[in-house]
Parts: structure tokens; C-alpha cells; sequence
């Protein structure tokens, strides 16, 4: 019995409800996290993709080593194998489930259509066939019947279950997850083309951590634990007995490291910003001669705070640059070192160096 068709046996305790309450909080906050990332996110995803392309490939265990790896998918290189060209094929579908990803449809079609994708040029993909034998009155007949009509029910009982049943998406997902592992519909990688929808899935129900960190080199990472709780959860799976809890469980833990590293980003790029201010007062002070105040400072740049002045002129007074002569807001500044001395070598942490170090991995 497919998995789809019995998702009332899913329970929800305490520990999945917290999990939840915190991804969806999360997901929640996916405007602002593109919002605030927005002048870096082609950048973001490029490195995302480079990244899912580079880890498929080893999940596939194509033969091409990693120095051609990294051509072909940093540096576009021509493929000169089989193995290369399915390489090359990755990089495209990911690009376009980067760019279309919540626009893909959901049908049997789609998901042919992504296995010609990937084995373009190399090798004809299509769903199983199985050969079936139609008795009609007196004759029997066999016939070849391909697996896509399977495909098509599980698709319909998945978009009933997110529909009518109002069962939770990364549930759903799981368990069509282990129902393509264990119908076995592909004629090729079909654990791989599982793991691909499923992945396709998550974009569709627009888990967005996923512009920004790789869900393949994560599932690289840890391909032992995730094997492990596959096989748990196929165990009994003909009877309608999966036990899919432990491995939603690791998908959930997969978005939530994610965000978490997303979380991370934006909280450097805001302590950067706030460096970059600080910085700007310097560069002011620089042009006020050897005594100034805090007015002399707001009315070069009226659009610093208060609290920024106030950082910038206790971080010069503690690296020993400029001393007050008096008290209070009307108290003057004085500088004691050269221009040259004066401005900081503390080097910023920033968004873009982020990246950079991120793609380069």
C-alpha cells in the first residue's frame, strides 16, 4: 500500500510541533531575508547551484574527476563524456528550478521530462514498463503497461492530500518521497530521480533556504544517515506500514540548518553595515581638523544616529586616536594621531567576503 494513501497514521509530537513551528517561522521570513540579501542573491544562487551540481554528481557517482568537475560547472567547459554531459545537465535543471522552481507543474510528464533532462544526449530515460496479461471471455492477452498510470494516481492522492486532507507539506512530501523510492517507476537513477523531485517538491511548496544553501550537499553529507532512515522507512512499506517519521524529521533538520545559516548571513551583513557607519564617521573626523564635536559631525552627515556617533567616537577613544577636552554633548573631540594613522585596519566582516569564501568551497 502506497505511503499517500494512509497519511492518517501520521501523529504529530511535541518534538515534530516545535520543529515545525520553528521552520515555518522561518519560511515566514523568507521576504525579508531576500529583501535584505537582494544586492547579492545572483551571487547567492550561483553558489547554491554550483554547489547542488558538484554534490549530484558524486550522489550519481558520475566518473569525472574533480578538477574537470569544477570546469564545467564554473567555467562551463565543453564535456568531453557521457558522465560530462550529465554533468552539464544538472547545472541546466538546477538553473531552472532556481528560476522557475515554484512554477513547475505537477505531473507525470514533467517528471519524464526532467529524467530527459538530465541523460540528454546520453541515454533515453522513460518510466518502467511491465508486461500484464488482459484476459477477455476466452483469450488471454499480454500487453506492455507503463508505470506512468501509477505515477499519475500518486500525484492525484498528493495534491488530495495537501488539498482535502490539509496535511502538513513536508509530511506529504516525505511519504511521495518513499513511494517513488519503492514503486520503482524509472528505467534509470531512479533513487536519484526520487530524491530529485522530492527536492523540485520543496521548491514547489516554497521552501526558499534552499536559493541559499545546497539541499544536495547537505544529503551528500550525510547519504548515510539518510540511507539508513530510507530503508527504515520502506521497512513494512507493502503493507502500508512505513514508517516515514525519522526521515521527515531529517528533511525538516536539513531546512532548519539552513536557515540558520541564512540567519547567519543577514546578521553579518547588518554588523557590516553598522562597521561600514562607524567607518563613514572616521572618514569624516579625517576632514574636521585637530579638536571637533558631535554637531561638527551631524551637520557633514545629518543622517547618522546619534548611537552611531556615539560607537564611532568610543571606538577611536579606545584605539587611543582621539581624547574629549570636557563633558556632556557639548564636550569637544581632539585628534592625536596623523591622517594616516587614523584609519582602521580592523578588517570588516562582509556579506560579499562571505560569498566569496562560500563559492570557492
Amino acid at each position: 500500500m502506497r505511503c499517500i494513501t494512509n497519511l492518517e497514521r501520521i501523529n504529530y509530537p511535541k518534538e515534530l510541533v516545535h520543529n515545525l513551528t520553528e521552520l515555518y517561522t522561518f519560511k515566514g521570513k523568507d521576504f525579508y531575508y531576500e529583501d535584505v540579501l537582494k544586492q547579492y542573491m545572483n551571487q547567492i544562487i550561483k553558489n547554491t547551484i554550483e554547489k547542488d551540481v558538484i554534490a549530484a554528481a558524486k550522489i550519481l557517482n558520475l566518473d569525472v574527476n574533480d578538477n574537470r568537475l569544477k570546469l564545467i560547472v564554473k567555467k562551463n567547459s565543453e564535456p568531453k563524456t557521457k558522465h560530462e554531459k550529465i554533468v552539464r545537465n544538472l547545472k541546466i535543471i538546477f538553473e531552472k528550478i532556481q528560476e522557475q522552481g515554484t512554477d513547475l507543474n505537477l505531473t507525470s510528464n514533467e517528471f519524464v521530462q526532467l529524467g530527459d533532462k538530465l541523460f540528454k544526449d546520453v541515454v533515453r530515460f522513460d518510466y518502467v514498463s511491465d508486461i500484464v496479461t488482459i484476459k477477455e471471455n476466452l483469450l488471454e492477452e499480454k500487453k506492455k503497461v507503463s508505470r506512468r498510470a501509477i505515477v499519475d494516481d500518486e500525484i492525484k492522492d498528493y495534491v488530495n492530500a495537501k488539498l482535502r486532507m490539509h496535511v502538513e507539506a513536508t509530511q506529504v512530501i516525505t511519504n511521495f518521497y518513499i513511494d517513488l523510492l519503492n514503486l520503482k517507476c524509472f528505467n534509470l537513477s531512479n533513487e536519484f530521480m526520487s530524491l530529485l523531485i522530492t527536492y523540485c517538491l520543496l521548491f514547489m511548496e516554497r521552501f526558499n533556504v534552499f536559493k541559499y544553501v545546497s539541499f544536495f550537499e547537505y544529503y551528500l553529507k550525510n547519504i548515510s544517515e539518510f540511507k539508513k532512515l530510507e530503508q527504515e522507512a520502506s521497512f513494512g512499506w507493502e503493507n502500508g506500514y512505513a514508517k516515514t517519521a525519522a526521515l521527515n524529521t531529517e528533511i525538516i533538520k536539513c531546512m532548519l540548518d539552513g536557515y540558520q545559516k541564512v540567519e547567519k548571513m543577514v546578521s553579518d551583513l547588518e554588523f557590516d553595515k553598522k562597521i561600514r557607519k562607524v567607518d563613514n564617521v572616521e572618514s569624516v573626523i579625517m576632514k574636521l581638523g585637530d579638536t571637533f564635536s558631535r554637531e561638527d559631525i551631524k551637520n557633514k552627515v545629518p543622517t547618522l544616529s546619534d548611537s552611531t556617533i556615539n560607537r564611532a567616537l568610543v571606538k577611536l577613544r579606545n584605539e587611543g586616536k582621539i581624547r574629549p577636552d570636557g563633558t556632556g554633548r557639548s564636550a569637544k573631540w581632539i585628534r592625536l594621531v596623523p591622517d594616516e594613522m587614523f584609519t582602521s585596519n580592523t578588517m570588516q566582516l562582509n556579506i560579499f567576503n562571505f560569498i566569496k569564501n562560500e563559492g570557492d568551497n
